[in-house]
Parts: structure tokens; C-alpha cells; sequence
């Protein structure tokens, strides 16, 4: 089964990929190994519109849609998940702004933002058991005709290097999470410090870092109703994004062992001669391929502003059981190679395990498909 693409939609996959081949891939491994912000790989795909995708074209985005989005960062995964993911997170706090956000605020941050002049980042995670609870919560108190934040944010993508986040914070203390908003907050704002960088397993390249407020002012994003709403629908929007890259690591990992397969002579034939091998392969990429239509029937649910949090939560589970597994056995058909530094599929495996457990607070996914059941 093949799923049907409009002659655009065809091109941006087409164009994402010749970009990959051409920017990324020489960048990947360079930058698996410094960790240091792409800055000029970001530049260049703003100048492609990479950065403004689904983002409507009164405020300078492409307008492409949300499954055009969502190929064109499988295919940016392909070659770097770490851009990719600089990608997602800035993309996800587009869509809040543009989903929840006030008139004003749409025109004050989509065009800059769309344009790459401007990147994004979503704070939500914290210290404590969840948001609104713990020591460092970040807590937000009304000051005058705003409000100001105070705590700590952990694990924030983009962090440092992003201009605006969009930030989760409760205005009651005592009811947590219940009193969850959403706010909108200037990097350069008054009280707003980025803390060191974290060094992490993989997805190295993309920074991330815990952010601190103190009395930092901020803007209620939208009409400031139904934060825990906002926030789930984000968290699942974005799941679809980041099965994206999953899919998109898992099948440079298996294009990478099966041409691995063909050169590798045991017993006077390639390995991939071997049916034990063709098994595994065979397997990888079954479950790649179901993934993939898995991936696009969400976007598409999206795109066409259908309930879709469900599938995004299966999409999501899916996702993240089909990736260590996955690149389990591609490095399985490398063998000791495929465990070696020296080779390509050592950073595959490290980018994928940050594709399926980053920016999953909690169990969302199976919390949104029990409650589509229930």
C-alpha cells in the first residue's frame, strides 16, 4: 500500500531530500561528535521555508500543510534527527501561537518566526512529578495588567538559542495542574536564564538546556482558558512530528545495513545472501513502512482539522517501540561494526532513542488512547 500524494506534496519530499543530501549529510557525523548548534544549516533551511512549513502564508509561512510537514522532516531526519529536532520543537511553538494565540500575538511572532528569523522552543517539563507540582514548579502570579513566572523548566529544547518560548505555568499553586495557562515569553525578557547545556545521549547538535524564571514577565497566550487542553493537544501534534523522525532514522538504519548486507563476505558470499538475515531486514522494514502510513494518516487528520489525538497517541507508542528495537537489529546485521563508533549506525542508534523518549512527559500517549476508549 502506497499513500496517495498530491503533485506538491511530491516536491516538498522530493525538496527536503536534496536538501538533506546536500547540507545535512555532510554535517551529521561532525556534528554527533561536537554537539555544537547548526547554526548555518538552520539559516539555510529557513531560506528554503523549512521553518514556516504549515504556517499560513498571511504571516510569510508556506502554507504546505501539516503532512507536507510532517514528510519533509522524515526526510530531514534521514540524514540529521538533531536538525530535525531544532525543526520540531521550533515548529511546535509556531502552531501553539498560531492555534491559541491572540491577533496581535500572531502578528508579532508568525512572521518572524515562519521566516527563521526567530526560533522557537516549548517549556513544559519541570523537576517535580508533573507540572505545577514540586519545589521548582514554575508558578505564574498576576502583576499588575500581566503576569510573571517564577521556577524552573527541565529538559527545554531549543533552549538558548531560541527567541520566544511558549511556556506552561499555573496560576494557583494549590490546584496545579487544574489552573494550568499557557503564556508566551521573550528570550531577552527580564528574569529569563538558560542554564548549562545538557549533554545528551544523542540528538546532539539540537541544545538543551532547563530554563529559570524570576519574576519574568509574560503573555497569557490566547484567551488563557484550557491550558491542560492546550497542552495535551500540543504534546500530541508533536508526537506526530517526532514519529516522523523515528521513521526517518529507522530507515537510514535499514538502507544502511542492507547495503552493509551486500558487501560483507562470510563463507565466500555476502551476508545478505543469508536468509536469517533477509529475515531481519525484511522485518525492520515491514514495520518502518506500516509506521510511515501510520505517520501520514495523523498528518492528515491534522492537516484536515479532524479529532486526531488518539491516533497521534497510537502513532506515538507505536513509534517508540518500532525504534530501539529497530536499530536494535539493523546493528545486529553490522554486528561488531555496526557497534563501532566508526560507523554510521552507533549515532542512528543514540539520535533514535532521543526521537522516542524526549518530549514525552509522563505516559500521555497511552493516557490519550485510554480516554479515546473509555
Amino acid at each position: 500500500m502506497s499513500y496517495p500524494f498530491t503533485e506538491d506534496q511530491q516536491l516538498i519530499r522530493k525538496n527536503a531530500r536534496d536538501f538533506a543530501q546536500q547540507y545535512l549529510e555532510p554535517l551529521a557525523v561532525p556534528l554527533d561528535k561536537s554537539g555544537d548548534f547548526p547554526a548555518e544549516a538552520v539559516r539555510k533551511m529557513a531560506e528554503h521555508d523549512f521553518l514556516g512549513w504549515f504556517l499560513p502564508a498571511a504571516y510569510g509561512g508556506a502554507e504546505v500543510g501539516y503532512l507536507s510537514y510532517v514528510l519533509g522532516v522524515e526526510e530531514l531526519s534521514r540524514a540529521s534527527a538533531a536538525v530535525a529536532s531544532i525543526v520540531v520543537n521550533h515548529a511546535a511553538a509556531a502552531y501553539a501561537i498560531n492555534r491559541w494565540g491572540t491577533a496581535e500575538q500572531k502578528q508579532k511572532y508568525l512572521p518572524e518566526m515562519a521566516k527563521g528569523r526567530q526560533l522557537g522552543a516549548v517549556a513544559m517539563a519541570e523537576p517535580g512529578p508533573a507540572v505545577g507540582e514540586g519545589p521548582e514548579a514554575v508558578v505564574a502570579a498576576k502583576q499588575g495588567d500581566r503576569f510573571v513566572l517564577k521556577g524552573r523548566k527541565s529538559y527545554v529544547a531549543n533552549a538558548g538559542v531560541a527567541d520566544v518560548y511558549v511556556v506552561f505555568a499555573c496560576t494557583d499553586a494549590a490546584a496545579g495542574a487544574k489552573s494550568m495557562t499557557a503564556f508566551v515569553v521573550d528570550a531577552k525578557a527580564a528574569g529569563l536564564a538558560v542554564g548549562p547545556k545538557k549533554t545528551t545521549m544523542g540528538l546532539r547538535g539540537r541544545p538543551t538546556a532547563d530554563v529559570v524564571f524570576d519574576n519574568t514577565p509574560a503573555d497569557v497566550l490566547g484567551d488563557g482558558n484550557g491550558g491542560a487542553a492546550i497542552a495535551l493537544e500540543l504534546l500530541a501534534v508533536t508526537g506526530v512530528a517526532e514519529a516522523a523522525q523515528t521513521v526517518g532514522v529507522v530507515a537510514a538504519a535499514v538502507e544502511h545495513a542492507a547495503k552493509y548486507s551486500q558487501q560483507r563476505i562470510q563463507f565466500g558470499r555476502p551476508i545478505g545472501a543469508f536468509q536469517a538475515i533477509q529475515a531481519l531486514l525484511a522485518e525492520v522494514a515491514t514495520n518502518c513502512h506500516v509506521a510511515r502510513l501510520a505517520v501520514y494518516d495523523a498528518a492528515n487528520l491534522i492537516e484536515r482539522g479532524e479529532p486526531f489525538t488518539a491516533e497521534a497517541a497510537m502513532v506515538k507508542i507505536f513509534a517508540q517501540r518500532l525504534g530501539m528495537k529497530s536499530l536494535l537489529d539493523t546493528m545486529q546485521v553490522e554486528a561488531g561494526y555496526g557497534y563501532s563508533e566508526e560507523m554510521l549506525m552507533a549515532k542512528l542508534f543514540r539520535d533514535v532513542s532521543g526521537t522516542t523518549i524526549l518530549e514525552n512527559p509522563l505516559d500521555f500517549p497511552e493516557k490519550l488512547v485510554a480516554a479515546s476508549i473509555a
